[in-house]
């Protein structure tokens, strides 16, 4: 019997020690029938092995350096826009060079720590970062980055600078935090193109990573709704409302929401 994707997917978010390859190639499995997990990760491998080459002790930003360089020659990695879902899946990243910042941060992760490097996966709001051997940069392009040049793409990513990158925005993403974070990439991506079938799916990820954070059922139960699905998404909404802050923003919205679905399904 073959492995199912999603209980590998769970077992690596589950892992403090995973690998954070494994995880994001399972998670493409999960969408994607032609992903062979198993080739993907002795091409990161192999990969790895020459990267730790061209290293030769190289640490921080001289590692940085040799990285980037490595991976564009190597890969062809670069920064494609979120609309595109093959920019999303490590690897569609792997054969195209192309990807956003969290999966173009996912290769470096492997592949540096593959290669005997310390790389942590660093979500600041609006994007994602890696820090080598406590360096900090951008993935898509392996741009060392200064607490200004940090601030500036927050703000880029959210329309507002930050006085100061606060702390708890530079602590590293657990592997659980970074394939949710994926997965509510590919919600937002796949409900902009109208493909409310992997929307569904990516936001039923979300809920299977973080079972108890009321929004994550929120928002499957809003998708759930655009698929005609009325029922399950009106258990979501319910659990939503059940669980949420009193003074949430959304409640009055929710509670219209459910109250729509129930007289609909009387």
């Amino acid at each position: 019997m073959g492995v199912d994707p999603r209980d590998a997917l769970l077992a690596c978010a589950a892992d403090p020690h995973a690998d954070i390859a494994a995880g994001a190639l399972w998670l493409a499995a999960e969408d994607c029938a032609e992903v062979d997990v198993e080739g993907a990760l002795r091409v990161i491998d192999t990969l790895a092995a020459d990267a730790s080459e061209r290293l030769a002790g190289a640490r921080g930003a001289d590692a940085i350096s040799i990285i980037r360089a490595f991976l564009r020659d190597r890969v062809g990695l670069r920064r494609s826009g979120g609309g595109d879902p093959r920019a999303h899946y490590l690897h569609l990243v792997l054969q195209r060079g192309a990807g956003i910042p969290i999966s173009c941060a996912a290769l470096w992760m492997a592949v540096g720590r593959r290669a005997g490097l310390d790389v942590e996966g660093i979500g600041l709001p609006g994007h994602f970062g890696v820090r080598v051997d406590g360096v900090l940069a951008e993935p898509s392009d392996g741009e060392v980055l200064d607490d200004e040049a940090a601030r500036r793409l927050v703000a880029t990513a959210t329309g507002n600078e930050p006085a100061i990158l606060q702390p708890a925005w530079l602590q590293p993403a657990s592997a659980r935090l970074i394939l949710a974070r994926m997965s509510r990439n590919l919600r937002g991506c796949y409900s902009s193109l109208e493909r409310w079938d992997m929307a569904v799916r990516a936001a039923d990820r979300c809920v299977a990573l973080f079972p108890e954070e009321p929004t994550e059922r929120r928002d499957r139960g809003l998708l759930l709704w655009r698929t005609g699905h009325n029922g399950a998404a009106l258990c979501d909404l319910r659990q939503y409302l059940d669980s949420a802050p009193p003074d949430a923003t959304d409640r009055a919205a929710v509670e219209e929401m459910a109250s729509r679905l129930r007289a609909a399904l009387n």
